[in-house]
């Protein structure tokens, strides 16, 4: 254990928790970090300084409801210092927050209630003046929540902080009006092929059940299967070809399913590019099939959807014609259905976690469309939410990925705080903090990641498929959940004598697969096993040269070897860093365009240093009860 005194640089690792991998190994993983906010902002800042392309938060509304904490105790209503206090905790998270951001185009989206919405909108301003700053009112209780003697309250807001050359990407709604019955026809949406809901059942419609034969290989779909009778079994059909895999339609309980369309027709589509091969989930280990449905054809007929060409597997490439008028402006107040807190929020996560409660958890679908009008058009894109509550914003991030096969990653950040009335009643017994029958009740062990993890898996935690559909944009069944994976860290401290003597690899290698963008599985260097010349994981999108006399070593491991991101050179000799990076360079640019070559471990240190007076400043406020 690491004991750091106050106002000294710290030296953060990232001890690993848990992790769900349901997708794609090569695809990114979104990432849930147990610590305090605040020294989470500062380790994100060694990582992602400048990258972020959207940045959502719902901090504590500072109700006076004793939901947060400044210098380890509540706030409540009756301290009459609570809304400096709120803004002092905000202040500081925002100054960190302020450098992971894009300074080209990103975007802050922040939500709050009319208890601090003026002293938020001034601090936004205050703090962001190169910015463009928008108020959005949003509907998310048309009952209203009482207030004494006051009006009912049924709405909330957003603040969109418009950085550099951000803009908002109009979706085809208003906002402001219900989605027409035809509005989904604006998003060009590749349906998956498996029919759930009535006569899904391969009884109900037996000459929908066929396979679709798969090449693993180059993942692809060689070719569409016949039918098979009731009473034949899967098992007994052999592939055209070795080596191929058949796709049958299995539903999220394993029982058989069928198609939405005929064998004839979907070999139809094979041909057309409007049926295509979907995502890979290796814990099912199982293809999905997408395909477009007839309404979307016509609209390429009618010319509201472009034929830009075809993918790589023959699949049509499209996009929403340039000619058409079909999408409308969104405005400033925001009365759509999906945001109801209560059926988008609390009933959602009654689904997912049945037993378990957490306070006003948002409207998943509400989260969705605020980050949508941003990420829309960037696939790639990267979203922090470091208030993380219950983990909407990456669940949302999920279904953003699944509608339009984006590889979006989220980074969420909580502490693992437990609730006052919890916390009385657990100490009532003799526990404290730091017990694992305390910790196994706080938010981020109790909620956040037991969330993410039955969304991503489609079970709830006592393995049960989860009951109901999503809604809105993207119906589909919850049990079906997400192909995508989930790493789960704890922030810990490191000795500032191991880190400056080069003997702390094996804890910051973590922080070294999320710099280097997090993809594929997260290596490991195990406890006994030496610490080589050469750290270059098979398949890994970053190499790590921890002897630098052994630059030949790495230089060979460079020749025809691509997909890398960043080498890491473990030298404290600034001079000697530039050469070996020309060297590493001249060998690997031209397959790995963009390589970014990174000094460690002086880049380490030095980033926490610059810290040391901010962190001087920032007090210990700390957090509790963000409702995302």
């Amino acid at each position: 254990m690491v004991v750091r005194e106050f106002g000294e640089p710290i030296f953060p690792a990232l001890v690993p928790v848990d992790a769900v991998a349901n997708g794609p190994l090569d695809a990114p993983w979104h990432t849930l970090i147990e610590a305090d906010n605040y020294h989470a902002l500062q380790l994100l800042d060694y990582l992602y300084a400048g990258q972020v392309d959207c940045i959502y938060i719902d901090p504590p509304y500072n109700t006076g409801a004793r939901d947060w904490k400044y210098n380890n105790d509540y706030v409540d209503g009756n301290d009459g210092w609570r809304h400096s206090k709120w803004l002092s905790m905000m202040q500081r998270r925002l100054r960190l927050a302020k450098t992971l951001l894009n300074p080209a185009d990103s975007v802050l989206i922040c939500t709050i209630d009319e208890k601090e919405v003026h002293r938020l909108g001034l601090l936004l301003e205050q703090e962001f003046p190169e910015a463009s700053v928008q108020m959005v009112t949003s509907v998310i209780n048309h009952s209203g929540v009482a207030r004494a003697k006051q009006f009912y309250r049924a709405d909330e807001y957003l603040f969109f902080v418009f950085i550099g050359e951000a803009s908002v990407t109009p979706t085809g709604q208003d906002m402001l009006n219900p989605p027409e019955a035809d509005e989904d026809k604006k998003i060009i949406l590749w349906r998956q092929l498996l029919r759930s809901g009535t006569n899904a059942r391969r009884e109900d419609r037996p000459r929908l059940f066929y396979p679709f034969w798969v090449d693993p290989v180059r993942k692809r779909i060689h070719s569409v299967g016949d039918y098979i009778p009731l009473g034949i079994s899967p098992d007994s059909v052999q592939p055209p070809e070795p080596g191929l895999v058949a796709c049958w339609p299995i539903r999220s309980d394993d029982s058989e399913g069928c198609w939405q369309i005929s064998a004839e027709t979907a070999r139809k589509g094979l041909a057309e590019g409007t049926v295509k091969l979907g995502a890979y989930t290796s814990t099912r280990g199982r293809w999905s099939i997408s395909y477009l449905r007839n309404a979307e054809k016509e609209r390429i007929a009618r010319g509201e959807i472009e034929v830009a060409g075809r993918d790589e597997n023959g699949a049509l490439i499209l996009k929403p014609s340039a000619t058409v008028e079909r999408v409308k402006n969104p405005v400033t107040v925001w009365n759509q259905r999906s945001h109801n807190a209560g059926a988008g929020g609390s009933n959602v996560l009654r689904a997912l976690l049945p037993g378990r409660k957490f306070p006003f958890p948002k409207s998943l679908y509400a989260v969705e469309d605020a980050l949508r009008f941003f990420v829309a058009n960037k696939p790639d894109a990267l979203i922090v939410d470091f208030f993380a509550g219950s983990g909407t914003t990456a669940h949302a991030v999920m279904r953003l990925n699944r509608q339009d096969g984006g590889r979006r990653r989220c980074v969420l950040v909580t502490n693992n705080e437990v609730a006052a009335d919890e916390a009385t009643a657990l100490a009532a017994k003799g526990l404290q903090p730091g017990h694992p029958d305390w910790e196994q009740w706080g938010i981020c062990r109790h909620i956040t990641f037991p969330r993410l993890k039955a969304a991503i898996t489609g079970q709830t935690p006592a393995g049960e498929p989860i009951r109901g559909d999503y809604k809105f944009t993207d119906e589909f069944p919850m049990a079906e959940g997400f192909a995508a994976n989930l790493a789960y860290f704890k922030l810990d401290f490191l000795d500032k004598e191991r880190v400056s003597l080069r003997r702390a690899f094996r804890e910051i290698l973590p922080l070294l697969w999320l710099k280097a963008g997090a993809v594929g599985p997260r290596p490991e260097l195990k406890r006994d096993e030496p610490e080589p010349a050469l750290f270059a994981p098979e398949g890994s999108n970053f190499m790590v040269l921890l002897d630098e006399t052994r630059m030949d070593v790495l230089l060979q491991a460079l020749q025809g070897r691509a997909g890398l991101s960043h080498v890491f050179i473990v030298t404290d000799a600034d001079e000697s860093f530039k050469t070996l990076a020309q060297d590493v360079r001249e060998v690997a640019d031209k397959a790995n365009p963009g390589l970014a070559v990174v000094q460690l471990y002086r880049d380490y240190l030095l980033n926490f240093m610059i810290n040391q007076n901010q962190d001087r400043a920032a007090g210990s406020a700390n957090t509790l009860g963000a409702r995302a």
